[in-house]
């Protein structure tokens, strides 16, 4: 849990991890578009493309195995956040003929210096329509 780590260096944890998960995610075909996307109303940690399907995707790691799935960190609040981020992104851009995905990439530090990485596609579906809103 990273709850264990010292205030500062939690941000830096946190973007190496982001860092990571990108280079995963381009290994495996995907096109990073953006990174650490904010709006006044969200965020999101990667934006990318792949099959022309625009995926938004939430990283959430941990410095050490856990009995729990940093995954339950994205909870409503966070899910509604990104979705109104992921709406003002398509707003300002377009979207693509595949839709719109979000996806979860959980990444745990192991006791090598290296990550553990769990790639959730599909993570959670937000039922609402994007629009201008």
């Amino acid at each position: 849990m990273i709850g264990n780590l010292p205030r500062n260096k939690l941000k830096e944890f946190g973007a190496e991890a982001e860092k990571t998960a990108a280079a995963y995610l381009r290994r495996r075909g995907y096109k990073i578009l953006r990174m650490n996307y904010h709006t006044r109303r969200g965020e999101i940690d990667i934006i990318c493309m792949i099959d022309n399907m625009l995926v938004f995707v939430e990283v959430k790691s941990a410095s050490k195995k856990t009995d729990w799935d940093p995954v339950y960190r994205i909870d409503a609040k966070k899910q509604q956040r990104m979705k109104h981020a992921a709406n003002d992104y398509i707003v300002k851009n377009e979207l693509p003929a595949g839709g719109v995905r979000f996806d979860a990439v959980i990444m745990t530090a192991t006791e090598r210096n290296d990550w553990k990485i769990k790639h959730i596609e599909d993570a959670f579906r937000i039922e609402d329509s994007f629009s201008a809103d």
